[in-house]
């Protein structure tokens, strides 16, 4: 039954008690009460009296229902104040709405779906206000790492420019040159950071529909190269990668810069958070309207909370002893830009059993 149905039923009832209780209080008071006490009812004080009574029964009748209706009214009323102020915890007062087998009280049945609804409000702003919590930690968390990842290349350029400006030396061209490499490689770094920074601001405020030139090109062959450029990273050297497709050729429409963006993240975290010697597998595949990329380890894998968090802004988690030199945005980067490609990403892993990501593209 609708709120608006019930309260007109409940009103309805309302006015029949008042009419009944006055029809049948009056001639009661006047014929069967007053003359217990003796007392006689003429002509003149008939009409006083009744009118006494009838505004007497309307009094009764108005109190009971602002006690019916409005009580109700006055604790959703509370409720809707305390949540407004942020407290999210059951009102005060919440158990006496019910009965002993959990039902609803009938005052308050008929306001049913709006006290249901505000439970419901009030667990979801709770639990936006935990997620809220987390979130502002992390990022407080993320901040402080970030100056330290800029703080220490600008260290680095500072240290190695000073030894170069000072005059009391005379360094060889050999020295110079290994100096002035610390600081490009060093600019680098900063750079890429700053590259991140940018690029998630510029995902944020587009929605994910970020501004790319896609073309259709065959992703196996550029998954391939991909692979062969990663595996020819010194920092990849003491890790086994794979290839293998069950196709020699899929069209995806992508974007070249960002799928190598996608790929160069996902297989640089393999290794990065991985031991030596871990094998990393790539592997393509045909669907019928998608094409599906599987890039696994068996590696040490991540816990639940890793995964639950993996592709959340300000994340910074690892899984070896080695602090994260990473930004925390990588993965979040990974999981916008396969959006902005009309893709779907999933990973799925277990500690000491490795780690699987399966991406998922619309074929062209």
């Amino acid at each position: 039954m609708r709120i608006t149905t019930r309260f007109i039923v409940h009103l309805a009832l309302g006015l029949v008690f008042w009419i009944l209780a006055s029809g049948l209080g009056i001639p009661i008071i006047v014929e069967g009460i007053l003359p217990l006490f003796d007392l006689i009812v003429n002509e003149n004080t008939e009409g006083l009296l009744v009118g006494w009574i009838f505004g007497g029964s309307t009094v009764v009748c108005i109190g009971l229902f602002g006690w019916y209706f409005g009580g109700p009214i006055g604790f959703i009323m509370s409720w809707i104040y305390q949540l407004s102020q942020h407290n999210y915890e059951k009102p005060i007062g919440l158990q006496k709405i019910y009965t002993r087998k959990g039902k609803l009280r009938m005052r308050y049945l008929l306001y049913k779906e709006v006290l249901q609804q505000l439970q419901a409000l009030a667990s979801t702003l709770q639990a936006n206000e935990i997620e809220r919590r987390k979130i502002e930690q992390a990022k407080q968390e993320w901040i402080a790492g970030i100056s330290h990842d800029l703080k220490t290349p600008l260290t680095y350029i500072t240290g190695y420019s000073t030894l170069l400006l000072n005059s009391q030396y005379e360094w060889s061209k050999e020295e110079a040159h290994s100096f002035l490499q610390e600081i490009h490689n060093k600019g680098i770094h900063m750079e890429e950071l700053i590259q991140d920074f940018s690029l998630v601001l510029q995902l944020n405020h587009a929605d994910g529909m970020l501004s790319s030139h896609k073309t259709a090109h065959d992703i196996v062959e550029f998954t391939k190269r991909v692979v062969a450029d990663i595996s020819n990273n010194p920092q990849a050297s003491s890790y086994m990668l794979h290839f293998k497709t069950d196709t020699p050729e899929i069209q995806v429409e992508f974007d070249h810069k960002f799928m190598h963006r996608i790929l160069q993240n996902i297989l640089m975290n393999s290794i990065l958070h991985n031991p030596e010697h871990t094998d990393i597998y790539t592997e393509l595949s045909s669907e019928e309207n998608v094409a599906v990329i599987r890039i696994a380890d068996n590696g040490v894998g991540m816990s639940t909370e890793m995964v639950s968090n993996l592709f959340k802004q300000y994340y910074r988690g690892t899984t070896t002893d080695a602090s994260s030199e990473g930004t925390g945005l990588g993965m979040a980067i990974v999981y916008k830009l396969v959006q902005a490609h009309q893709g779907t990403i999933s990973v799925a892993s277990k500690i000491s059993k490795g780690t699987t990501f399966e991406i998922r593209f619309p074929k062209s």
